[in-house]
């Protein structure tokens, strides 16, 4: 069993972070390490994907299911899977204003024989932090490419404020 959790401050609209923790079949763009992942069901709150990552230079399958909680968080739990015995995880969001988000990202995966504690500390440590930073940027991206409702919604709230 090996478990990490790591929290950290997001300079990003909780909005645009929550747009890019969902969008599943965009993580294969900026996810170290994940060569494809495919949505098969969506049921309610539920969103049942596969995964192929590539690890210890062979490539491991797996299903998680994830369970959405819209803005707040989302958990996931492996439904079937080749290599680990399990596989379960959450993040948990807090907003803390227009443009900052509180993001934990809690995993705990089960190997089904001895790794050795560097290979587990590297996978669930160490690339932790870099990780949820690809997703940061990410949401800075997706933010860049939205059209400018605040500067549009400034200036209007301004011509309303104006005496002639």
């Amino acid at each position: 069993m090996a478990g990490a959790k790591h929290t950290t401050v997001f300079d990003v609209s909780l909005e645009d972070l929550w747009d890019v923790i969902t969008d599943y079949d965009g993580y294969a763009d900026f996810v170290e390490g994940l060569e494809s992942i495919e949505v098969t069901k969506r049921q309610g709150k539920d969103v049942f994907a596969n995964y192929t990552v590539s690890m210890f230079g062979k490539k491991v399958r797996y299903t998680l299911k994830h369970t959405e909680n819209p803005k707040k968080g989302l958990k996931w739990e492996m439904t079937e899977g080749e290599f680990f015995k399990f596989n379960n995880g959450a993040w948990d969001l807090k907003s803390l204003g227009d443009d900052q988000v509180e993001a934990t990202y809690t995993v705990d995966v089960g190997f089904p024989l001895l790794v050795p504690k560097a290979i587990v500390n590297t996978l669930t440590g160490t690339q932790l932090p870099s990780m949820m930073k690809a997703f940061e940027d990410r949401a800075k991206e997706k933010s860049k490419k939205k059209p400018a409702k605040a500067a549009k919604s400034a200036a209007a709230k301004k011509s309303v404020g104006k005496k002639k």
